[in-house]
């Protein structure tokens, strides 16, 4: 589906094919929010790549569709705490570009299979820099550090998934 079609507001995007602006250092008020900002449109791709998935691929069992209606959930409820906390900063979701590259990577797979261990990835990438950052931050920003972690605990479920339906491709992967 392109992405023109999904409303992606209060975000940003960048032009496409342009890179998205180097994040400032963690150690910054700025830093912070460019972190929030990106796990926050991170989440909307995700919870929105789900709902397209449970929808889109005949070859995903009815559990798996399940699951993945499920996750959106989560991608949202995570989405909504990120936002809260940029409105408690004072960060505006749309005062730097983001990209849709994920989102993009998602909607181009082909099958089941591949949208799940593709999500799986990334679900691991972001569970692994919200652990970073509940370190990184908690001198900084301890609110936003405790935000990050606890995201970061919720994605080893989002991840385990990909080995539930598929162990052999996880295995090949390398999915924790």
């Amino acid at each position: 589906m392109p992405h023109d079609a999904r409303d992606w507001s209060p975000f940003a995007l960048c032009p496409a094919g342009a890179p998205t602006p180097a994040p400032r250092s963690v150690s910054t008020p700025e830093g912070v929010g460019d972190r929030l900002r990106a796990a926050a449109f991170a989440e909307l791709q995700a919870r929105e790549a789900f709902l397209m998935a449970a929808d889109a691929y005949p070859d995903a069992p009815q559990a798996l569709r399940d699951a993945w209606r499920g996750l959106a959930a989560a991608e949202d409820k995570h989405l909504g705490w990120l936002l809260g906390r940029m409105a408690a900063l004072g960060v505006d979701p749309a005062a730097r570009p983001v990209s849709l590259r994920l989102w993009d990577g998602l909607a181009a797979c082909r099958s089941a299979e591949e949208f799940e261990v593709l999500i799986a990835k990334a679900e691991e990438r972001g569970r692994l820099a919200g652990e970073r950052f509940r370190v990184s931050m908690r001198a900084v920003d301890p609110e936003s550090a405790e935000v990050f972690g606890r995201i970061a605990d919720e994605e080893v479920a989002h991840v385990a998934l990909a080995r539930r339906f598929y162990p052999e491709r996880a295995a090949q992967e390398a999915l924790p």
